[in-house]
């Protein structure tokens, strides 16, 4: 593969990716301008982008031939037992955090929420470990070391991209970028071994429905109001730290050749 085809793909890949997230950002501080803060509304414009990123994603992995890089093409999970620990942890994880549950509003917006969490999940999969890791497993080359770097760059891309809503105070945020990469590493290093993205999708829709079920219906917010604390962040970073020794574990444990 050319270098220069490489960079053309995956520049023009992140500026469309920034430009839907970015375009996201701009409707939602629109409507909280005209006062309009509704669970719904701002859930559906969360939908509507991640459906825009899983369209834009596919093309790129077909067009590029990554399907199978990609783990899109088919049927058989190896080694699905790795799946176990983020899927537990993570979910135990999340549910730690959680503020009191208005029942009623999580009832009424059930649907909805779960709508928008598996949105999540294809969007984010499909373009960050579907696309990005993959085009660059493919360009830099399936050795131990080079797949073990296409991880690491798109994982750090998949913290920093948490950087766009910015709704948890510069502490927060700077904690969001840590959760993802270290998670990003450990789905990456999973992709790579059981050579199958859907289920990883799975486990990122359950376990971001358990971190959303305390916002299910509830209006939102036009500023921070209460920023997390440098205290509280580091605790964060250190309680998915076990998600990054996990996926430098199976780095260790495996050849991680595609």
């Amino acid at each position: 593969m050319r270098k220069t085809t490489f960079w053309k793909e995956l520049i023009s890949f992140i500026i469309l990716l920034i430009a839907v997230l970015l375009l996201r950002e701009y409707v939602v501080n629109y409507l909280l301008e005209k006062d309009i803060d509704s669970y719904q509304h701002h859930t559906f414009v969360g939908i509507g982008a991640n459906l825009i990123l899983i369209v834009l994603s596919l093309f790129y992995i077909k067009k590029n031939r990554l399907l199978e890089i990609a783990g899109l093409k088919g049927k058989r999970v190896y080694r699905i037992k790795y799946l176990i620990f983020p899927l537990v942890y993570l979910t135990l994880l999340n549910g730690l955090f959680l503020d009191e549950i208005d029942t009623n509003k999580l009832y009424s917006n059930m649907i909805l929420l779960i709508l928008y969490v598996i949105s999540i999940g294809f969007a984010e999969e499909l373009s960050i470990r579907g696309f990005i890791q993959s085009w660059s497993i493919k360009f830099f080359g399936t050795t131990k070391k080079n797949v073990v770097l296409s991880i690491i760059v798109s994982s750090l891309f998949f913290g920093i991209l948490h950087l766009f809503k910015f709704d948890k105070g510069i502490y927060g945020e700077l904690s969001q970028v840590f959760f993802a990469t270290f998670i990003g590493v450990m789905f990456g290093v999973i992709l790579v071994i059981t050579k199958r993205l859907y289920p990883i999708i799975i486990i990122h829709a359950i376990i971001d429905f358990v971190a959303k079920l305390d916002s299910a219906g509830i209006p939102i917010e036009k500023t921070i109001t209460d920023p997390m604390s440098i205290a509280n962040s580091v605790i964060v970073v250190l309680l998915v730290l076990p998600c990054l020794i996990y996926g430098l574990i199976l780095i260790k444990k495996h050849k991680l050749i595609q």
